[in-house]
Order: structure tokens, then C-alpha cells, then sequence
């Protein structure tokens, strides 16, 4: 990875976590890679899914506990003539977030932690409540049942790529044409394209 698209701050990377709706979970098994998209919460320095107590996935870490997790925003495409005038296909890009986290996953076992986990699941992606508390009785088959499986962190790693290696000509060209194709992601992109043309000048 070219460093000028690394974030190592954590509050940053932590932002997306947050934020991201899913990810993809990829396992191996006999040397066979298998991913899977799921949903997940961030939750006091682990990452937290749930499933099935039986299933591929929940047979493949009963032999291989190692994990890596990926969850990636995306942002405009770059059409090739949006930073050259030469006509050749190689400037296409795509500009993004991304964040990488390898780690091992542990079986949540403890029906306490299970609804912690189930609370914040739900704080995240129904914010506006109207969803009876984890600890209401009727929730109790329903827990006991699924799986809960948290990912440990050994190392995190992002990746926002919004031109910050570009030269400042090839830099204002897709500002402009961005500018003129005028969509909600692009006007996103051009915020996030001078916050870190910003940061790298610093």
C-alpha cells in the first residue's frame, strides 16, 4: 500500500466501522479461502457478528480459528478522461474507504455478553429505537439459539484513496469533472478529496 493512502489513525478507522451497514468475513479451511457478507458491530475493541449456531462458517472455525475482515465504502468512479487528455484507459479509477482487519474469532458464550452485543447491534443500524430491551424474557430462546462470534484484532489496516497522489493539475481536472457530473456521491467525494489533499499538505 503507498503510504500517502494509509490511515493509521484509529478514530478515523473507527468512524467507518461504525458507520459501514456490512462487511465480508473471510475464513479458510484446508487451504480453501470462503467469505461470507455479513452484519457486525464494533463493540468494546472487537468486532462482533452473529448466525447460525451450525452452518459452513461455524464448521470452518471449529478447525481454523484466523479471520480477516474487510468492509469498504465506495465513492466515485474516475472515468480515464476525467484527469487526461491522452485517450488511454489507464487513469480510470475508483476512489474509496477501506479498512482490513486479520484477527481470530472466539465463540461468545456468556448470554450476558450476547445481549450487550444484541444491544449495540441494534443501536447501530435501528438508532431510532421501537424494539423491546434484550432483557424482556421473550428474548431468551431466541439467544440462547444464535451464535455470537467476536474477531480479536491482531492488526487493522485502512486504505482512503481520494487522489492525494495526484499532481495538482490531474488533481483539479476531477475535481472539475466531478463538479459538472454533479451527483450526491460525487459532491461527497469532492469533500473527502480536500479534506485529505488538506491533511497531506500539513
Amino acid at each position: 500500500m503507498k503510504s500517502v493512502f494509509e490511515i493509521t489513525d484509529q478514530s478515523i478507522i473507527g468512524d467507518l466501522l461504525d458507520s459501514a451497514e456490512y462487511g465480508t468475513l473471510a475464513l479458510c479451511e484446508n487451504n480453501r479461502p470462503y467469505s461470507v457478507p455479513v452484519n457486525f458491530v464494533q463493540y468494546k475493541d472487537a468486532l462482533y457478528f452473529h448466525g447460525a449456531q451450525k452452518g459452513r462458517k461455524m464448521g470452518i472455525l471449529k478447525t481454523n480459528d484466523y479471520a480477516s475482515f474487510s468492509v469498504v465504502e465506495s465513492h466515485s468512479l474516475i472515468q480515464s478522461y476525467f484527469s487526461s487528455t491522452e485517450g488511454l484507459a489507464c487513469p480510470a479509477s475508483h476512489f474509496f474507504k477501506s479498512v482490513i482487519i486479520d484477527g481470530q474469532i472466539e465463540l461468545v458464550k456468556d448470554y450476558e455478553e450476547k445481549i450487550e452485543v444484541f444491544t449495540a447491534l441494534m443501536q447501530k443500524l435501528q438508532p431510532e429505537g421501537n424494539y423491546r430491551p434484550f432483557t424482556d424474557k421473550d428474548y431468551t430462546t431466541a439467544v440462547k439459539a444464535t451464535a455470537v462470534y467476536k474477531l480479536i484484532p491482531s492488526e487493522r489496516r485502512a486504505k482512503f484513496k481520494f487522489g492525494q497522489h495526484l499532481d495538482t493539475e490531474r488533481f483539479e481536472m476531477i475535481l472539475k469533472h466531478l463538479k459538472e457530473r454533479g451527483s450526491e456521491k460525487d459532491l461527497q467525494t469532492i469533500t473527502m478529496m480536500n479534506t485529505f489533499r488538506e491533511e497531506k499538505t500539513i
